[in-house]
């Protein structure tokens, strides 16, 4: 019994030296975006600077060059290094036929500061008002789209700021709190391990658009039951999941089949421009 109190003290004094938002937050610094593996025609690709509580942040506006140019998606990427570690997705959603913006939030890529949920928060907004100021942008053809940690952005965006065309959701978690129960054994406050919320349930119960969820049944970084499922089922109505059997957390369109994943994506745009 001594042994068990006196490792289960060390992991409560480690995890409370250590801050889930280290671990909420990957970002990597580089000075230029090599863009990997671009297939997208150049002069169709802008680099973007916007400024997020007095730090620059650094995006990419894509143009489409197809048939759904007034459609625009706007992506909200996850907590993993910087742009180019998601640029395969953002090559994915043009070929959907739109224009996609991505941006990089503070303290990841080319952009300053450091990261934190109301940065988030910060960035998400400058983004938004950088796609509004575009000559293609149209309020009743925006879609927001969050992956991962990026939900916590796209998702406050559809319930506190504008209510977009459609709101796309792949592998979110709940809450901060979700994480914590998720992947520590011990039962620890959620405020000993985290400076911030990160509560989607909390925003996901407000929105007024129509909803589509993409999660991994096999994601064990975020698991469905404890985080998709109740995000779901929080959503209002309309909504729809797509659960993707023998995916994890970062193959979701690869697992799934790009095709049926783009059609799926059309689909929905589709249903949200009849409602």
């Amino acid at each position: 019994m001594k042994n068990l109190f006196l490792i289960s003290s060390f992991f409560i004094l480690l995890f409370i030296s250590c801050s889930l938002d280290d671990n909420l937050f990957n970002p990597e610094k580089i000075d230029s975006y090599s863009l990997p593996g671009n297939t997208i025609p150049e002069n169709l690709i802008t680099e973007i600077k916007l400024n997020s509580e007095g730090n620059s942040i650094y995006g990419f506006w894509i143009s489409s060059n197809e048939d759904r140019s007034g459609i625009t998606i706007l992506y909200c990427h996850g907590n993993k290094h910087n742009i180019d570690e998601y640029w395969d997705r953002v090559m994915l959603l043009h070929d959907l036929g739109v224009n996609v913006f991505i941006f990089d939030y503070q303290g990841y890529g080319k952009s300053e500061g450091d990261p934190s949920e109301t940065g988030l928060y910060s960035d998400s907004k400058s983004a938004l008002e950088y796609v509004k100021s575009r000559n293609e942008y149209n309020p009743d053809s925006l879609c927001f789209y969050g992956y991962s940690l990026g939900n916590v952005a796209s998702i406050y965006l559809a319930a506190k700021i504008q209510k977009p065309l459609c709101l796309f959701s792949e592998a979110p978690f709940a809450s901060a709190n979700s994480l914590t129960q998720g992947s520590v054994v011990l039962d620890i406050q959620p405020r000993w391990l985290t400076d911030g919320e990160f509560d989607n349930v909390k925003n996901i119960k407000t929105i007024h658009t129509p909803f589509l969820l993409f999660h991994g049944e096999d994601d064990d970084f975020v698991r469905y039951r404890d985080n998709g499922k109740v995000i779901y089922d929080s959503a209002p109505d309309p909504k729809e999941i797509v659960l993707v059997e023998n995916a994890v957390h970062n193959n979701v369109p690869y697992i799934m089949g790009k095709e049926k994943y783009l059609k799926k994506m059309k689909d929905w745009i589709n249903f949200s421009i009849s409602q």
